[in-house]
């Protein structure tokens, strides 16, 4: 009777320390983190470039410090090379854009005006107690159009305000977090050292297991994320180059990482894009991409539940009945958070901390 109910403690002790420790996590990212973001970023990109360091030291005999600010200096530099293409890909892009724009609007115009002259053949030939009805739809429908100039110039501006506004503070940040990188990289042994002294030593074997067990999962989920993005480039290349779109490999590209995100999708791009080509009358281009879409869409619903279970180590039913549980509780980001905290349960479950399940 004692042995059973000091699992029991065991099991309960083991739970409480693992809420605590999700609600410490919670309580950093709801909280703590618009304040320490620089530094809990810098200590991340620390720890990630620590094998490098220690390589440089081990093997090339390197000092600490100067090993430390050469890899720092090093990520730092592939980061801002990275940005800088992305930013001037995204200039180039917006710049072709604003030059077709007169075209694209006299097009536009062109169709609008097509699709009214259609309507009013068809209000002239329908039934005299109908053209009236069909006429206020087509007045509203003429007064939206009317509207979409100023309502897109309005949301422009709004956003460019926003950006202008936050843009000294992103400026902060982006120092504050290079030096950020380069100080702890420098002395993360103290710095990690300091850190776990504030755990009580009873709970720290505790915590370290978590922690990699967390490790883990995280990093088999981006793994499984890193699968589907190739599948998704794969198929929108080979699309893009059928179709003979510029820049297709590069735009496949760019929509493969936007279809990683939680809230945007391929449907982000490629569904206003294909309205575009509608609108502006070519309809096999438009077409081409809503149905590129509906097969991007469902051959990753099909692949993400094997994809995501074969990496966790959870039948693919089991992974698709946490994303459903996570989407209908808290929405996207819950089809990311609800798989990682099945997979910690099964984890608990397999060391005997947890029994959950026969």
């Amino acid at each position: 009777m004692s042995n059973t109910r000091q699992k029991l403690m065991t099991k309960l002790s083991f739970l409480f320390y693992a809420a605590l420790i999700l609600g410490g996590i919670y309580l950093v990212f709801r909280f703590a983190l618009p304040w320490f973001a620089p530094f809990i970023f810098a200590l991340l990109t620390a720890r990630l470039i620590e094998p490098l360091v220690k390589f440089l030291v081990r093997k090339w005999k390197f000092k600490r410090g100067i090993a430390s600010i050469i890899c720092s200096l090093f990520v730092l530099a592939a980061m801002i090379a990275f940005v800088a293409l992305l930013v001037s890909w995204a200039v180039s892009g917006l710049t072709s854009f604003a030059r077709s724009l007169p075209d694209l609007a006299e097009q536009f115009s062109e169709t609008v005006t097509r699709i009214e002259m259609a309507v009013y053949r068809f209000t002239i030939a329908a039934p005299v107690e109908t053209q009236e009805w069909i006429g206020m739809i087509v007045e509203g429908a003429n007064e939206s159009f009317a509207e979409i100039p100023s309502q897109i110039s309005a949301w422009l501006i709004a956003r460019l305000a926003n950006a202008a506004a936050t843009f000294p503070r992103i400026i902060v940040f982006l120092i504050t977090y290079a030096i950020g990188v380069i100080f702890i990289s420098v002395s993360f042994t103290q710095v990690t050292g300091f850190l776990g002294k504030q755990i009580p030593p009873r709970f720290r074997e505790r915590v370290r297991e978590f922690r990699g067990d967390m490790a883990s999962t995280l990093l088999k989920w981006c793994k499984a994320q890193l699968m589907l993005m190739s599948v998704t480039f794969v198929i929108l290349t080979i699309a893009f180059l059928i179709l003979r779109v510029p820049y297709g490999i590069l735009f496949a590209l760019l929509i493969a990482l936007i279809d990683a995100l939680p809230v945007l999708g391929t449907g982000a791009i490629l569904i206003p894009w294909a309205l575009v080509r509608i609108l502006n009358g070519d309809l096999v281009m438009g077409v081409s991409l809503l149905i590129l879409w509906g097969i991007v869409s469902v051959v990753h619903s099909f692949l993400e539940p094997r994809f995501v279970g074969d990496q966790l180590g959870l039948h693919p039913v089991a992974t698709l009945v946490a994303m459903y549980a996570g989407f209908s509780a808290v929405g996207v980001v819950g089809m990311i958070l609800f798989p990682v905290l099945l997979i910690l349960l099964k984890q608990f479950h397999d060391r005997g901390h947890l029994k959950l399940w026969k």
